[in-house]
């Protein structure tokens, strides 16, 4: 869309948000899971039953499953239904996200990616700041996703990200709605004060004790009160925020590093069980990195002990590096110096992450922000 050079529009941003990513990959995989309960888990491997969900469909969490919650409770939940626990597939996710983010690029002016399921867009030039425009531009999103990639999402549409991501949110799931400039309360006020973005457990009840339940009702406190309450600048935000006045520019976030953590399958120091774990993380990290065109030139491990304490280690690389193999054997030279420094240490929690990335030659960079 052709626009006059030095135009300027009300702004208009959109949040698109994947309903229950990793369970819809595997549902695109596999046709047959659709209408049953899939939970995504992250096995601890100690029994056959340890670990955590990381995320369901919502025929799961119809019966009450939700991420976090220990995989024994979500089997308890799902008693007697067609349940399916998986293992997840990061190299997979990873490259259907590439293949959303590759679309998503082709509708808008600008693009930050908030996480593997989740992208702020900002499309004022192309709609010329008309919202009837965004909602149509949205609903082009959301067919193009289905028909092409498969994937059902939900998109907010507001003049800020802060009303782009509490649209989202109120719509989940397959969802779209638009909130025009001024009807932040009108769309919010009524809801707990809970639901603003940036107010925690801890806020919220102190929040409660002042008399404020819901977000209308933060909307009323003056700004000193809160600031008085909150400090100066988390209390000024919650004046300006709970009214939907946000300016933040969306920017787009270069990735800083990559990671994984896994559970050892038991308490140890044998650095050959360490190696295995750092073997398969190092794998998905090294297919996550492909998938964005990126090199690595700094290699980090923790280690987390029986005590939960952590310890960590890195080291920066003389070239850039790619694949798996460097980063297991720098990986395992940063644990055994670790090791052999701390005689008493024994190890519950291994990691391993890559920073200093860098495009491949010739490829530009996708950038993302976790």
């Amino acid at each position: 869309m052709q626009t006059e050079p030095g135009t300027e529009f009300r702004r208009v941003i959109m949040v698109v948000d994947m309903d229950y990513f990793y369970a819809q990959c595997e549902e695109l995989r596999n046709p047959s899971l659709k209408d049953k309960p899939v939970v995504v888990c992250m096995y601890s491997d100690r029994t056959l039953e340890s670990g955590a969900v990381a995320t369901c469909n919502y025929v799961a969490r119809e019966n009450g499953v939700r991420s976090g919650i220990p995989i024994f409770k979500a089997k308890e939940l799902l008693r007697g239904k067609p349940w399916v626990f998986i293992r997840p597939d990061f190299a997979y996710y990873e490259a259907m996200s590439k293949n959303i983010i590759d679309l998503l690029r082709e509708h808008c002016d600008r693009l930050r990616v908030e996480s593997i399921d989740e992208a702020y867009l900002d499309v004022t030039s192309r709609t010329q700041g008309d919202l009837q425009r965004a909602e149509d531009l949205a609903k082009h999103i959301k067919s193009s996703m289905l028909e092409k990639l498969g994937f059902r999402c939900t998109i907010g549409i507001g003049p800020n990200k802060l009303t782009a991501k509490m649209a989202c949110d109120l719509c989940k799931p397959d969802g779209l709605l638009a909130v025009r400039e001024g009807e932040f309360l009108m769309r919010f006020g009524h809801l707990p004060v809970d639901r603003l973005y940036g107010v925690g457990g801890r806020t919220s009840a102190k929040l409660n004790e002042m008399g404020v339940k819901t977000i209308e009702d933060l909307a009323k406190k003056e700004a000193h009160v809160l600031q008085k309450a909150f400090g100066r600048r988390l209390g000024l935000y919650f004046h300006l925020a709970s009214q939907g006045l946000e300016d933040e520019p969306l920017v787009e976030w270069r990735r800083e590093q990559v990671g994984r953590m896994a559970t050892l399958k038991e308490d140890s120091r044998d650095i050959e069980a360490i190696r295995e774990s750092l073997t398969a993380m190092a794998e998905e990290i090294s297919s996550e990195l492909e998938a964005s065109g990126l090199n690595y030139r700094a290699v980090g491990i923790v280690a987390v002990d029986t005590s939960l304490k952590q310890h960590s280690r890195s080291k920066t690389l003389k070239t850039e590096e790619e694949g798996s193999e460097p980063m297991v054997k720098v990986g395992v030279e940063l644990f055994k110096e670790l090791l052999d420094g701390e005689p008493s240490l024994v190890v519950r929690r291994v990691g391993i992450h890559v920073s200093s990335l860098k495009s491949k030659a010739g490829q530009t960079e996708l950038t993302r922000f976790y």
